[in-house]
């Protein structure tokens, strides 16, 4: 219940909260700084060690945990906490693997789900400022190695998401379908989960250098070995660091990323990794608003905007990002029933963020041309602990085989955020001019919150003969106090939430000799709404039923999931010029085709297509009932190949041709559906070189040039795509 109460600036969180980031960054670089300048000492050779046997897993090997080669992934973890194979588990789920990233040189994790069934990877087109995507038509939730990562409202993206630099992962995972059951919080549409490059047992390094389009320059490295020749003892260390432009004015895409990493493995049954991060983002005006009129539907002045159009000033364009984390990723097995996990994240995040933008339109006389803009800033920090400790054990009982999983999971985040906004100049769309006389704006409101979360779960994978089954439960508690503060009277308004809930699925499989495997799914999903005002909101919960069938014969260099789906999810969250608002509730009804492929050593591909009908079932506002949400696409459709192409025997190393079309179809543009976006199609390419240890790629993206519209939420709000850009990216491994 909200209550009104005159308060006291209580400084000393705020400095407390400060000083946190600040120690944060200081032991994330003081730990990189110490990698930097230990790892060659310790690769050296100092002498004959004499070692335990140790088993260890070679890229040869095939696992959950083993590099995967190729575009083939056969096991993701994160679907169900065990060591499952993909055709075994009742979900439909894609995995981008590192080669897939190499070959498409995806500088995002959205880009590298532009070619996943049902994912509309960049839904706000250009806007580097967050990875935005929604699976199903949902947003999706984040992941990393299996641990939420945190957002500022809950929901992926906003002005200030928590995002991570592709070149440091492993893969990408896209779980279609809820998860809360094993993680908590989660959107009925499903989640991404990132999985970590780790240190292997075998030494490997590379760097690379990258130029291009929008005075595009970069440079990474990527190391991994044994401390000391010591198998159990292994490093990785990986980074990267960008100075770019984007496809419009006063934007930039400059980045510093840095990713160590250690890992113990004394025995066969004994793991521990410890690892970190930190990230620096500076984009300058990090994403641009345009009108309707003038993109999408025609502008009363004849003229369409141009693509390289900014609302932004270059006095204020202004959006830098730090992003810090450590954590531990700890394995026992303590025989062959019992296996005990944990793994534990500490995350912080520090965004200042200063842009003029554009506003609403006014809804009548507007002469086609006169763009209203709004002064805005926000300076949010989050910090967010995360623990999942969980117990697995493998038993008989008469001929059903039992993969039973306990765990209790964890989380608490905290937000500190100051904002201020003010009505800023108009902008002529046409002719636009700068450096128009302007007031400074400064912070008006704090914003306090605090989530604390726990759950309890429990899922037991039966196997009898070709048969799985899945059961799995969860209950959540969740409790959030937010106090939101006006700076200049003192003056606070406070709310409470304690929401719980419990969460299910149950899920079959039946897995024939063929390769064939049928399932079904009925799963349920809850997540807890924060919002960046004083608004409390209802949490959001969704159910899912799913059947389909998967064919991937064991050892086959393909795979083929074919699956129909309803999803229905409570009390949405939308947000238009800056208010939030609930819709009761949202059905989406699909199906999704998608497959996989190596063929003949030189043959890979991927392909997807889906088509779903989603519409607001329920609403408080009767128009817009049957309306289609915005931004969700009717249907999507992809294909993107590489080909190793033979070369005479006089000519050394490998040359491979690759690319890609990418089609999305027509979006509603606003709540009422009173105009709809186009759908585009889009084409990428590239060639690569590979001679022994060296590599010479270019890749191209939007090779066409075409000129579309990613999405709009109303007629206000329209974002342009990105236009044509080509990259060279130069590599050596040793």
């Amino acid at each position: 219940m909200k209550t009104s109460r005159d308060t006291v600036r209580n400084t000393d969180r705020i400095h407390n909260s400060r000083r946190a980031g600040s120690l944060l960054k200081t032991v994330l670089l003081a730990s990189v700084a110490l990698g930097v300048v230990a790892v060659p000492a310790l690769a050296q050779d100092t002498g004959v060690i004499q070692l335990n046997t140790i088993e260890v897993q070679t890229s040869g090997d095939k696992g959950p945990r083993v590099p995967v080669e190729g575009y083939i992934a056969e096991y993701s973890r994160a679907a169900t906490k065990s060591d499952t194979p993909i055709r075994e588990t009742p979900q439909s789920i894609s995995v981008v693997t590192r080669d897939n990233m190499n070959d498409r040189a995806v500088s995002s994790v959205s880009e590298a789900l532009l070619y996943s069934a049902n994912v509309n990877g960049q839904r706000y087109g250009a806007d580097v400022r967050s990875d935005y995507y929604t699976i199903r038509g949902f947003p999706a939730d984040l992941y990393l190695d299996g641990i939420r990562i945190p957002q500022i409202a809950n929901q992926t993206g906003g002005y200030s998401g928590f995002v991570v630099e592709p070149y440091s992962l492993e893969s990408v995972e896209v779980l279609r379908g809820p998860s809360s059951a094993l993680f908590g919080q989660s959107n009925v549409g499903g989640i991404v989960n990132m999985v970590s490059k780790q240190p292997q047992a075998e030494a490997s390094n590379e760097v690379y250098l990258r130029g291009g389009s929008f005075q595009r320059k970069e440079f990474g490295f990527d190391l991994t070995g044994p401390i000391n020749n010591d198998p159990r003892f292994t490093y990785r260390l990986n980074g990267m660091i960008r100075d770019a432009d984007t496809s419009y004015d006063l934007g930039k895409n400059n980045r510093i990323a840095i990713n160590p990493s250690f890992a113990w493995r004394p025995d066969a049954d004994t793991s521990l990794i410890v690892s970190g991060g930190y990230l620096k983002d500076d984009l300058g005006q990090a994403g641009v608003i345009v009108p309707a009129y003038g993109s999408v539907l025609p502008n009363p002045t004849g003229q369409s905007i141009p693509r390289d159009f900014t609302d932004g000033d270059p006095r204020i364009a202004t959006y830098k990002k730090e992003i810090g984390y450590v954590g531990y990723q700890f394995e026992h097995r303590f025989n062959d029933t019992f296996t005990l996990r944990q793994n534990f994240r500490y995350s912080h995040l520090k965004t200042d963020y200063r842009n003029l933008f554009a506003g609403v339109l006014p809804t009548s006389g507007w002469n086609g041309r006169t763009l209203p803009r709004t002064n805005y800033l926000a300076q949010p920090e989050l910090d967010s602990i995360a623990f999942d400790t969980q117990l697995e054990s493998r038993f008989d009982t008469g001929p059903l085989e039992h993969t039973l999983l306990v765990g209790v999971d964890q989380q608490w985040q905290r937000l500190d955020n100051y904002t201020g906004s003010a009505a800023g100049p108009s902008q002529d769309l046409f002719n636009p001019t700068f450096n128009q006389p302007l007031t400074p704006v400064k912070a008006t409101t704090r914003l306090l919150q605090n989530q604390y979360q726990t759950g309890i779960y429990v899922q037991d994978q039966i196997e009898a003969g070709n048969l799985r089954v899945t059961l799995g439960g969860r209950k959540d508690f969740v409790k959030v106090d937010s106090e939101q503060t006006t700076l200049s009277t003192g003056r606070s308004v406070d709310y409470e939430q304690d929401p719980e809930k419990f969460t299910g699925r149950a899920g079959i499989a039946y897995v024939f000799d063929s390769g064939f495997v049928p399932y079904a799914l009925y799963s349920t999903s809850f997540l807890p709404t924060l919002t960046l005002a004083d608004t409390p909101l209802k949490p959001t919960t969704g159910t899912l039923k799913e059947v389909g069938i998967k064919y991937a014969p064991e050892g086959a260099n393909y795979s083929v999931t074919l699956s129909a789906f309803e999803a229905e999810q409570q009390n949405v969250v939308n947000r238009i010029s800056g208010v939030y608002y609930q819709t009761d509730e949202v059905r989406v009804r699909g199906v999704e085709l998608e497959g996989t492929a190596q063929l003949w050593d030189r043959l890979n591909l991927t392909a997807a297509m889906s088509f779903q009908d989603s519409e607001v079932s329920e609403s408080q506002t009767p128009a817009q009932i049957g309306k289609l949400p915005y931004t969700v696409p009717k249907d999507q459709q992809s294909l993107f190949v590489s080909y190793n192409v033979p070369l005479p025997d006089n000519l050394k190393g490998d040359l491979v041709l690759g690319g890609g079309v990418r089609r999305i179809g027509k979006t509603a543009g606003d709540t009422l559906n009173t105009f709809f976006v186009p759908s585009y199609t889009l084409v990428d390419a590239f060639l690569r070189y590979d001679l022994g240890n060296y590599r010479l790629q270019v890749n191209a993206y939007n090779l066409g040039d075409k000129k579309y519209v990613a999405g709009c939420n109303s007629t206000s709000q329209c974002y342009y795509g990105q236009g044509r850009s080509i990259v060279a990216t130069t590599s050596v491994k040793w």
